[in-house]
């Protein structure tokens, strides 16, 4: 088998070809085996038929009126439906199609039955009880052989089952070629694709198989990949090495204000200098985020979801959780549970209780947490999930510290990661409700 795919085509356009030609060559010799099976040859039949016609016609008008019953009947013993009639009583079958409509005519054009547009004098197609026959004028007084092609009913060689069987085999061959050589390839990448950070971070590159611009695609995606990996360990080096160079000098601030003698002063200082540390904490493990390489494992989630407000309430937070006791699904533990720590840590923050919600719908899975805060103007809810934004003035009425911006942004990176998305939504009367979506046919 292997040998064989050698010699195939390697590019979807060479393939589409020969995929033509297979048919076509199908189509041939199946038409051919059930002419064989019926013992006649469907292509050769409009011609010798004319032919046999028109010599009976001739033999007619040389023979003595006496005579025609029994050439009539020897040629009838060899097959042919044949009689005698008046030429004059029937209509040609092109005048008779203009009066039955144009469909009628369409279909005739395409399905009845038709000789050579090239009939001897004398010889013409008519309208016969409903379906084409052939007449040819036998003598000069007006009589002609009325020849009827085939007996009403179904003709396994007629050319309805060479077009049935014509379009029947490019379908199937279509088909087969369509799923094999472009939809599997497809799902395929696209399943590999499904999540960026996976697909990054793996190590192994895609398989380069099928045809050769599906190929030449997955080598680009490889090189793409490597690109983008080297670029992203380039820039987290980068900002490792400016976070700990930073810690130099911020640590000599530090030291440098113990000696002012202003309280005030030595206070600000340090508070500022706390801040900048706060935030290279805060971006070195936004970072680590980022190359997290944590393993799914199937996690009870109604559990998980339990411990974490229980550990909020023996703190004193007015938070309660709101769902079945028991939800398997595969998940990060750690990264899953810090993106639930964010969002709850937010929540008390900028409001005084919170609802941790965990509910199974028909399409997958939800949790939704609600607070009692001022919650997000709807024209910057989308701006919210950008590293270092923050919005001050929405969520800010209580005084608390806003932090520096990358709580949401974690939290969508680990949702994504899982296949979920993140949505925000009004609380009634007031206050914000985060949710998360998760799909049962997600990766996780």
């Amino acid at each position: 088998m292997r040998r064989l795919r050698r010699f195939l085509p390697t590019t979807i356009r060479a393939q589409m070809v020969l995929l033509v030609i297979v048919a076509i060559a199908v189509v041939v010799n199946a038409g051919a085996l059930l002419e064989r099976l019926e013992n006649r040859d469907y292509s050769t039949d409009s011609d010798a038929v004319v032919a046999q016609v028109e010599l009976l016609a001739a033999m007619m008008s040389n023979i003595p009126p006496e005579r025609r019953d029994a050439l009539l009947e020897s040629a009838r013993q060899t097959g042919m439906d044949v009689f005698m009639a008046e030429a004059a009583n029937f209509q040609n079958l092109e005048d008779a199609e203009e009066s039955t409509g144009f469909l009628s005519l369409m279909l005739s054009l395409l399905f009845q039955a038709r000789y050579d547009d090239s009939l001897a004098p004398g010889t013409r197609i008519i309208h016969f009880e409903g379906r084409p026959a052939l007449l040819a004028t036998a003598g000069q007084d007006g009589e002609a052989i009325i020849y009827i092609p085939r007996p009403s009913g179904f003709d396994i060689t007629s050319r309805y089952t060479y077009y049935f069987l014509s379009f029947v085999t490019l379908v199937t061959l279509f088909s087969i070629f369509g799923v094999r050589a472009i939809t599997a390839p497809i799902r395929d990448l696209s399943r590999e694709l499904s999540s960026t950070k996976a697909f990054l971070h793996k190590d192994t590159p895609l398989k380069e198989q099928g045809s050769r611009e599906f190929v030449e695609l997955v080598r680009v995606l490889n090189e793409l990949k490597l690109r983008i990996r080297a670029m992203m360990e380039g820039q987290t080096r980068m900002l490792r090495a400016v976070s700990h160079d930073l810690r130099t000098p911020l640590t000599r601030i530090r030291l440098r204000s113990e000696r002012i003698e202003d309280d005030t002063l030595r206070g600000q200082i340090v508070a500022d200098v706390g801040k900048v540390d706060m935030l290279i904490n805060a971006t070195l493990d936004y970072i680590r985020n980022e190359k997290d390489t944590e393993q799914p494992e199937r996690t009870d989630l109604a559990s998980m979801l339990e411990t974490i407000v229980a550990d909020y309430s023996d703190l004193g937070s007015d938070i309660a959780y709101d769902g079945p006791p028991r939800v398997i699904w595969t998940v990060k533990p750690h990264a899953f549970q810090r993106a639930i720590v964010n969002l709850c840590d937010n929540g008390l923050k900028f409001g005084t209780a919170v609802t941790v919600a965990l509910r199974k719908t028909p399409s997958g899975l939800e949790i939704a947490i609600s607070d009692n805060g001022p919650g997000i103007p709807e024209d910057v809810r989308a701006r919210v999930l950008e590293p270092f934004f923050k919005l001050d003035d929405a969520r800010s009425e209580r005084g608390s510290p806003t932090g520096f911006g990358l709580g949401l942004s974690i939290v969508d990176n680990i949702v994504r990661d899982h296949g979920g998305t993140m949505s925000f939504h009004d609380n009634e009367p007031h206050g914000l409700v985060v949710v998360l979506c998760f799909s049962d046919d997600a990766p996780a």
